[in-house]
């Protein structure tokens, strides 16, 4: 009987294990596919780049974990609000490499060349 509790525990790590790896699966699977659009807004006198994640594939991305990323790769600060990552800076260009490095696709990756300018209300 004394057997029984072990294997209990032996299978409950491995479903554990396996449901782990099916996480990273599926969030390789969701940077491949993510549609994702990177474009600098002026607020004031700084500029300000937002990285906008198409919101289903948001979900099954650690957006949290790629901005912490960014910010110290880029040496700047930056946040996640909603489905977007706000960075400090025009970091463009070095995003769509930095996320290219990270694995998401090249082909989903859009950069817009104008620069918003945001009126304060």
């Amino acid at each position: 009987m004394d057997n029984k509790p072990n294997q209990d525990n032996v299978i409950d790590q491995l479903l554990s294990s396996i449901s782990g790896s099916d996480n990273v699966v599926s969030e390789s699977i969701a940077k491949e596919q993510a549609l994702i659009r990177i474009r600098v807004e002026k607020r004031r006198a700084h500029y300000v780049t937002i990285i906008e994640v198409d919101s289903n594939d948001a979900k099954s991305i650690n957006l949290e974990e790629v901005a912490k990323q960014l910010k110290r790769k880029l040496a700047a600060g930056g946040t996640v609000k909603d489905n977007r990552i706000e960075i400090q800076g025009d970091h463009r260009y070095k995003i769509r490499k930095l996320l290219l490095e990270e694995g998401f696709n090249e082909d989903n990756i859009f950069i817009d060349e104008n620069i918003t300018v945001v009126q304060n209300k």
